[in-house]
């Protein structure tokens, strides 16, 4: 049996993008991609960086983002779906273009932390993964600040603290919890 390649029909493509357009998805588009991408990167880095040093495990690292890349995309995506639809404004189509925005924006957001997890030795990869959460944070919140009409900067900048905040909070927090359970694994 031979398998044959079909081309994608560039056409088609861009007449489904047209009739998103159309059809006033535009906004359930946005708010699945801005939350699913801020939540995406905020809450991975901060859970990467939190076990990171609390472990120096390659392994909790790498099955915390897993977990994260499911679990919190089909969390963040029902919070956004009931979020739309108590609005009451919004349609069936709209609500759930939304909800999988949101789910489809967090997942590979947050699977696109693992591409240094599995490539590079842990420390560096958490570091190179902070930098890619941030160029991700910078080039999201530009678009923002273009689409309010307002600072670009004081956009990025402010999202970038709150981004910040999280990472050392988690850092020290990891930190912590290790001191504090140091030898409870040994008992056990």
């Amino acid at each position: 049996m031979r398998i044959e390649a079909k081309a994608i029909n560039v056409s088609y493509i861009r007449n489904w993008i047209e009739k998103i357009m159309r059809e006033n998805w535009k906004h359930s588009i946005e708010v699945g991609l801005s939350f699913g991408l801020t939540s995406g990167v905020i809450t991975t880095l901060g859970l990467m960086v939190g076990v990171y040093s609390g472990t120096h495990s390659t392994l909790a690292v790498i099955a915390s983002v897993l977990t994260i890349a499911i679990a919190d995309a089909m969390s963040d995506a029902l919070g956004i779906h009931i979020a739309e639809e108590s609005e009451n404004v919004h349609t069936t189509q709209e609500v759930w273009v939304a909800t999988l925005t949101t789910f489809f924006a967090k997942f590979f957001v947050s699977a696109s932390f693992l591409i240094a997890l599995f490539s590079l030795e842990l420390q560096l990869a958490v570091l190179v993964n902070i930098v890619w959460g941030t160029v991700l944070m910078i080039v999201h919140n530009y678009f923002v600040g273009k689409k309010q009409k307002t600072s670009t900067w004081g956009v990025i900048a402010e999202h970038l603290f709150i981004a910040f905040l999280v990472v050392v909070i988690t850092y020290y927090l990891g930190d912590w919890v290790n001191d504090l359970l140091a030898g409870v694994d040994d008992k056990i």
